[in-house]
């Protein structure tokens, strides 16, 4: 048998429909299908029934199930994730959210031999540029690979928070870098000075909105990883001619792209106003736009 180099981890809060629609899209994607396997931790515990059914004649699924206290998403996400990474013995490990579709062909390919240049080295989507306040220089836990047991030996969390007085500091400089709710997805994409000034005052303040895996990126940066991130481009930065799929991805969803290529999106439907757009909880818009480029890029 061959041995697995590549845990595929996700966290499912009755996700089973896109994790299906995941594991399809994995099949077309990857290079060497033998080479990895798929760690899914239900955060429901056992109680998404759906989710055993999509998957019990899958022989590469696993599926833990994880007794989460916590109601609140980051937390409930973290803590699905540091159970996941106690059970994935695989030399890569790649944290996926259900729902993203992978664009890249042989992405697994393309992670290996980063990893052979340099094993401490990092890839993946970071959250995107217009998301002020977060980390876009390291990966998300959106589409992040990295060797495990490096990982694993950082001893950290995937904990997204931070003490509760720098949260409530964090809280009012936020205010100050979205100018109190004002650059919004939409407005930063339409007005360049407004890109300007707020990346600016990003930079001036530094995250102050941390995220799930706050801990695990802080190591990164102090191990001096090599960090490859995707651009994450905006709307108004495709021009009309033959890009009407992606333009229109980019702007109700994140759309990932590395050397110009689509690499992955994410659907996200972000409850947060300032990031929420008309359309950006509207599956079947999303997976048609994604057929629109798959048809002109090809599936295979």
């Amino acid at each position: 048998m061959v041995k697995k180099n590549i845990t595929i981890l996700s966290v499912s809060f009755n996700s089973s429909i896109h994790l299906k629609r995941l594991m399809k899209n994995f099949l077309l994607k990857t290079a060497k299908l033998d080479n990895i396997k798929f760690l899914i931790v239900d955060n429901t515990n056992g109680e998404d029934k759906a989710l055993y059914t999509a998957f019990d004649k899958s022989i590469n699924v696993r599926i833990i199930k994880n007794n989460n206290r916590f109601k609140q998403r980051s937390l409930s996400h973290a803590k699905a994730l540091d159970f996941g990474m106690e059970h994935i013995d695989t030399k890569f490990t790649l944290i996926v959210d259900p729902d993203i579709h992978v664009f890249y062909k042989n992405w697994d390919e393309f992670c290996i031999k980063k990893m052979e240049l340099n094993s401490r080295t990092v890839i993946g989507a970071p959250y995107p540029q217009w998301k002020l306040g977060k980390v876009h220089n390291y990966p998300s836990v959106v589409f992040m690979f990295f060797q495990t047991n490096l990982v694993q030996g950082f001893g950290k969390t995937f904990h997204p928070f931070p003490k509760l007085y720098k949260r409530i500091y964090n809280s009012i400089l936020r205010k100050f870098v979205r100018l109190g709710g004002f650059a919004n997805k939409n407005r930063l994409s339409n007005i360049k000075n407004l890109q300007l000034i707020c990346k600016w005052l990003e930079e001036l303040t530094g995250i102050t909105s941390p995220d799930t895996g706050k801990e695990i990126v802080t190591q990164f940066h102090y191990n001096g990883y090599n960090s490859i991130v995707f651009a994450s481009p905006y709307e108004q930065s495709f021009g009309n001619k033959d890009s009407g799929a992606l333009k229109l991805l980019a702007k109700d969803f994140e759309l990932f792209t590395f050397k110009d290529k689509p690499f992955i999106s994410h659907m996200y439907s972000s409850g947060v106003y300032h990031w929420r757009t008309q359309r950006s909880s509207d599956f079947n818009y999303w997976i048609g736009l994604i057929e629109q480029i798959e048809d002109k890029i090809g599936r295979t």
